[in-house]
């Protein structure tokens, strides 16, 4: 493991235990065992740590998206495997989801933040990865007729709500993945009578 993703796992564990504000580079510094000047070589400041820690954890879920994509037989299919990925990611990568949740400043994506590009910039391809699987399921006839652009925001905000839910009221309830698809399968079924 190379010393930079030393520090990011370092970084990651501290910060989820103690919060961003409350870590400092010096604890990071201990915890992945270089010294403070390393990290400013590999990161300018303390929030590029931060920034690294959810490009890493945003990328990662879009690749495992695109790959559900382009392996699920229908729309409703991809879709399913969408909500399935994200409550995986809730458990398997804990501490990033948690930081980002609760210490993620809303700042970094203000109209005059150097960050706001690339930030806005995976949001946006998220968004557009759940339209076109919306528009395949019609396309296909696994979902039913709405508009997708804002079926795709109700989606998101959804898993977003129930993610601040699970990572800040833990522990949470283990049947919620198989209500929040119910709840979503009967919203986007083809034959509203058939639900």
């Amino acid at each position: 493991m190379s010393r930079k993703q030393d520090i990011i796992d370092a970084a990651t564990d501290l910060f989820s235990q103690n919060g961003y504000h409350a870590t400092s580079t010096h604890q990071v510094a201990k915890l992945a065992e270089v010294s403070e000047g390393i990290i400013f070589y590999y990161f300018k400041t303390k929030e590029d740590i931060l920034l690294e820690i959810f490009y890493d954890s945003f990328d990662t879920f879009l690749e495992s998206l695109q790959r559900i994509m382009d392996e699920a037989p229908t729309g409703l299919d991809a879709l399913r495997a969408w909500v399935g990925i994200h409550f995986e990611a809730i458990d398997s990568r804990a501490k990033n989801i948690l930081l980002l949740v609760r210490d993620f400043p809303a700042s970094l994506a203000n109209e005059d933040s150097p960050h706001r590009e690339n930030i806005l910039g995976r949001v946006a391809k998220l968004h557009q990865f759940l339209v076109k699987i919306i528009k395949r399921g019609q396309k296909d006839g696994s979902i039913g007729s709405c508009d997708p652009e804002p079926t795709a925001l109700v989606l998101r905000s959804l898993l977003i709500g129930y993610t601040r839910v699970a990572m800040l009221e833990n522990p949470h309830p283990p049947e919620f993945s198989k209500a929040l698809w119910g709840f979503c399968r009967r919203a986007l079924n083809p034959n509203p009578s058939q639900a």
